[in-house]
């Protein structure tokens, strides 16, 4: 047994053992229609509930064997080399994309398309002879049928969506952050005076062939001292921002002094305030130049801003 994510036994038995079950559904499917459409006019709800039951009793059966399928992955962790790194939100956006595609067995994900395609098919499922009654002769013969696959769809729909949302012992070992609960947060630093660059700070490991990304946090650098001054959000376990802090790092040390920090939910003011503050902490250490007192006037500038909008609406 080597390190890593280690697959054992084969993903194709359960395929066709969800194919079979789906088949076996879709003909269910097809009887309960033929004998239960005919009396539609005069008990159309016992049509209906009939249906419920056929496409709601196939998501036991599915959830069973792709629980089977996706658990039989065992993870033996290895040492992690982890580098940080600061990427745009697009870069992140790319690397997401596909770091969802290599690890589609490790993850646990809501596919909320999914759920709204499964729950479109199941509503036309049931809709279905309604929609017919009124049309052809042939189309309204062809409605059993017309339902068979409906449940066919629907089970296979199902079986993604329960796929993609079981964990399993590797789903701790590659969290995954969205691109859309990061957005808002490196926008709004992005709109902050003084801010020259926006995206997401992470934590790239890799080993053995794999590689994971932790630690994903909004960061913004500050115009004029990039390299030393830096305003990062702070995550929890679920990856939910609990704090704002501003750093700044000198004289070649490796650890950043915080200058300011700001729990909760962060304002267009509070990033300002930030930028002001870590700015008058770097002068005050290095000095000033034309650059930062450039940036220093355009930061001021919009901090009395504000304060005169602040005054005006208490007024």
């Amino acid at each position: 047994m080597t390190e890593g994510p280690i697959r054992i036994g084969s993903f194709l038995n359960y395929q066709i053992v969800i194919f079979l079950l789906v088949i076996i559904w879709a003909f269910m499917g097809f009887e309960v229609a033929q004998f239960q459409l005919l009396p539609l006019y005069e008990t159309p709800f016992i049509w209906i509930a009939w249906a419920v039951f056929v496409l709601v009793s196939i998501i036991p059966a599915i959830t069973a064997v792709t629980w089977r399928m996706k658990t039989q992955i065992v993870f033996i962790e290895p040492v992690w080399d982890l580098r940080e790194r600061e990427v745009s939100l697009s870069e992140y956006r790319e690397m997401m994309k596909q770091y969802r595609s290599e690890y589609r067995d490790f993850l646990s994900i809501v596919d909320y398309n999914l759920i709204l395609l499964a729950l479109i098919i199941s509503v036309m499922a049931v809709a279905a002879p309604f929609l017919l009654m009124r049309t052809t002769i042939i189309l309204i013969a062809a409605t059993p049928v017309i339902f068979g696959i409906f449940v066919l769809f629907f089970g296979l729909a199902c079986s993604s969506i329960t796929f993609k949302f079981i964990p399993n012992d590797a789903t701790p070992h590659f969290p995954i952050v969205s691109e859309k609960s990061l957005h808002s947060s490196v926008k709004l630093m992005e709109s902050a005076p003084g801010i020259s660059w926006s995206g997401v700070n992470l934590s790239l490991g890799e080993a053995s062939g794999y590689y994971t990304v932790r630690n994903t946090t909004p960061v913004s650098r500050i115009e004029g001292i990039e390299s030393a001054a830096k305003i990062q959000g702070i995550t929890d376990e679920s990856g939910y921002i609990i704090k704002t802090v501003a750093m700044l790092t000198l004289d070649n040390s490796d650890t950043p002094k915080v200058i300011d920090e700001s729990s909760g939910e962060t304002y267009p003011k509070q990033i300002t305030e930030m930028v002001h503050k870590i700015l008058l902490a770097y002068i005050e250490a290095k000095g000033a130049d034309e650059i930062l007192d450039e940036v220093l006037e355009e930061v001021t500038h919009f901090l009395k801003r504000f304060e005169a909008e602040g005054a005006s609406e208490s007024s």
